[in-house]
């Protein structure tokens, strides 16, 4: 059911703050959200927002050969075998609620850049540690030692600064981790670490 306040971080507040930035030294702001991540709920107007009819297809494990024990055995301990199709249903339109909430936190500090003039010099990351089974696999959150789409192909993006010509433009397939992150940015801010690290810009 849709709750109507979660606690944490809110993108409100650091809306506000970049219109407060007084411009005497550099920025830099790091928000992490908890969103999407159990429990499954959100309040509205995103608990709505999805059309539970317009799901894709789930993946469900009869389906599946050759897949990890883990993922059976996983399935045996969270016993979801009452779950229904329309039960796994409102759990993933529940969850893409919570994905369509962090967009919209997104788009409020895009606009906060924007309303101060900064957008355009900003070097911009938006990324997520994992994704989640929600249902695939008739499995619910995630799990640490299996490489399913579901929970490796996640979103990772870059808003380099406008002026910034030295940088490559457009969509890699490669694959990046969070350690790359690292790399990319002391990359695009022209320093050295002072540190051995192991990403790659």
């Amino acid at each position: 059911a849709p709750i109507k306040n979660l606690h944490g971080v809110d993108s409100l507040d650091t809306a506000q703050k970049i219109r407060d930035y007084d411009g005497e030294k550099p920025l830099c702001m790091f928000l992490g959200l908890n969103y999407p991540h159990v429990p499954y709920q959100v309040e509205e107007p995103y608990f709505s927002a999805i059309d539970r009819e317009k799901l894709p297809q789930r993946i469900e494990h009869e389906q599946c050969t050759n897949k990890a024990q883990m993922l059976d055995q996983i399935r045996q301990y969270q016993d979801m075998g009452e779950y229904t199709e329309k039960d796994w249903d409102e759990l993933r339109a529940t969850y893409l609620g919570m994905c369509s909430k962090i967009d919209e936190q997104f788009r409020r500090l895009c606009q906060a850049l924007k309303d101060k003039g900064m957008y355009d010099d900003c070097l911009i990351f938006f990324f997520s540690d994992h994704g989640d089974f929600a249902g695939d696999y008739s499995l619910t959150e995630k799990a640490q030692n299996t490489f399913e789409d579901c929970l490796t192909r996640v979103p990772l993006l870059v808003k380099a600064p406008k002026e910034n010509v030295s940088h490559a433009l457009g969509i890699s397939d490669a694959l990046t981790e969070l350690i790359d992150f690292y790399a990319t940015a002391i990359d695009y801010a022209g320093v050295k670490p002072n540190r051995t690290h192991f990403g790659k810009s």
